[in-house]
């Protein structure tokens, strides 16, 4: 009868072990829970010592529980060496992202943002236990980047007096501390949170206005001639973007920082042209895009202001037979290769390509315009592969060919940047590259997005979520991630363990 019922305890007390362990490792957290439960199996553990003390003392005295007894020690030096291995990695995080796109890591522009922010940084998530879970390992990216970051996490349900001191409307809500000051942010992905970052960490949102009035861009459309997708884009680089008309204002509004006139179909008046010569001589910032047309130009003044600052966008049309799109015959470039040193291609990664581009030049510095640096962002292949293409005619009878003397032989410029101690601007040859149309092709938003944020002074303001591949990083729970321990550490383990030994015990009794 003793035998029975110590087994039985035997049997319940290793049952609870496991799932101590399983406990533990799943829901840390739960302390009103996980204590009891293990002082209770300790107790249990005690008692089974107590009834079989007689038996015991036997065996403490023997040669195998000395063994036994170094090899526990033995264990436990280990363990408190990996123990103390943990806390240090812990301290001091480190990943590495193998994957092809880099999907399971911060971007460069949230890493920068992460850099430049010293003093305490707080995560504060309010949500539901369940829904916590999803935000904290997003959280664990930031961590390691600023291993000092403080991860906090509310239970809505336990906690309503922060609930209601920190105004929480919404049931999964993360509270960015920084400096004194709180940022809300509600969906759980690298965009917003690091949009939050920047917000709390500058007074206010840089400010550009987007000219209208000449058949421009629209900001408002969804369809594919519109710009919706990149000016959305914009908007959630917490960048402040509002229409102006030039034909209605005698001054471009003092809060701008940049100035955006993005292919215009119809000519400036000059009184518009004068507008933006006030801004500039201002110091402001202007970002351009002049498409050709060569039938008509109807841009001489807008060329003519340019010019002053160095930059010449000529009325032409690049081919480019070496690289362009198929099926384009040139008149497609595709570009892949950029300046590295300038800020606002440094280290650009991707292929853009220009529907139907002219060409840009530098004008040589002289006293009659500004004093500044023209740089060139990309340029197309080299004579006789490319060309900018004048003769409309030759589009019309489908042989498009260098002729010598009105044609410019390559390589040429698509885009440049002027940069002065009172100017920023950067010129493009062509505005579609960022329509609606090619909202798959990452690369050329991610270009006029590098352009603005260093017209803003913003180098921090670099693009995100490109859809560039639809992919999503793997998150595991805590919970999950318990059960993948607890059955491929634990349970694997100790099955084979058990089918050896019983293996073993058949073979040696036949």
């Amino acid at each position: 009868m003793k035998k029975w019922y110590n087994l039985l305890i035997a049997i319940i007390n290793l049952i609870l072990y496991f799932v101590l362990i399983a406990l533990w490792i799943s829901i840390p957290e739960v302390l009103a829970l996980n204590i009891p439960l293990t002082i209770f199996n300790l107790v249990l553990t005690l008692v089974l010592i107590y009834l079989n003390r007689e038996s015991l003392s036997i065996y403490y005295q023997s040669h195998q529980f000395k063994k036994l007894t170094e090899s526990i020690v033995f264990l436990f030096l280990c363990f408190c060496l990996l123990g103390v291995a943990n806390y240090i990695a812990y301290k001091h995080p480190f990943q590495k992202d193998l994957s092809a796109y880099k999907m399971n890591s911060l971007t460069d522009q949230s890493q920068n943002i992460l850099k430049n922010m010293k003093g305490e940084l707080k995560f504060k998530i309010f949500a539901r236990k369940q829904d916590s879970l999803a935000w904290i390992t997003l959280f664990e990216f930031y961590r390691a980047l600023k291993p000092d970051l403080v991860i906090e996490k509310i239970d809505i349900d336990v906690r309503p007096d922060l609930v209601a001191e920190y105004h929480i409307t919404d049931t999964a809500t993360l509270v960015i501390e920084f400096n004194g000051k709180r940022q809300y942010v509600n969906e759980r992905d690298e965009l917003n949170i690091t949009n939050g970052l920047i917000k709390i960490s500058r007074s206010s949102d840089p400010v550009a206005y987007f000219v209208q009035g000449h058949g421009e861009v629209d900001i408002t459309n969804g369809e594919t001639e519109g710009g919706k997708f990149i000016f959305e884009a914009v908007r959630n680089s917490a960048v402040d973007i509002r229409p102006i008309n030039l034909l209605t204002t005698q001054e471009i509004p003092f809060d701008a920082k940049t100035l955006i006139l993005w292919g215009p179909k119809s000519s400036l008046q000059p009184s518009e042209l004068n507008v933006i010569q006030r801004f500039l001589d201002r110091k402001g910032n202007l970002l351009v895009a002049i498409d050709p047309d060569l039938n008509l130009d109807k841009h001489s003044g807008l060329r003519k202001l340019l010019s002053r600052y160095r930059i010449i966008v000529r009325n032409d049309l690049i081919i480019d037979r070496k690289s362009f799109v198929n099926g384009s015959n040139g008149s497609i470039p595709l570009v892949d290769v950029f300046n590295a040193d300038h800020p606002v291609t440094h280290k650009f990664k991707g292929q853009v390509f220009f529907p139907l581009v002219a060409s840009i030049e530098e004008v040589p510095e002289n006293t009659t315009g500004e004093k500044g640096s023209v740089k060139m962002l990309a340029s197309s292949s080299n004579f006789p592969e490319s060309w900018g293409e004048t003769n409309i005619k030759e589009f019309t009878k489908e042989q498009v060919v260098f002729t010598q003397g009105q044609d410019k032989p390559g390589p040429l410029n698509f885009a440049a940047t002027f940069e002065s101690e009172h100017n920023k601007i950067v010129a493009f040859g062509n505005s579609g590259f960022i329509l609606n149309a090619y909202l798959k092709y990452g690369a050329n938003y991610a270009l006029f997005l590098n352009s603005l944020s260093w017209l803003v002074d913003e180098d921090r303001l670099i693009s995100f979520n490109l859809p560039i591949v639809q992919s999503e990083p793997i998150f595991i729970s805590s919970p999950q991630m318990g059960i993948i321990f607890y059955f491929s550490v634990l349970f694997s383990p100790l099955l084979l363990f058990g089918t050896s030994i019983y293996m073993y015990r058949r073979k040696r009794d036949k």
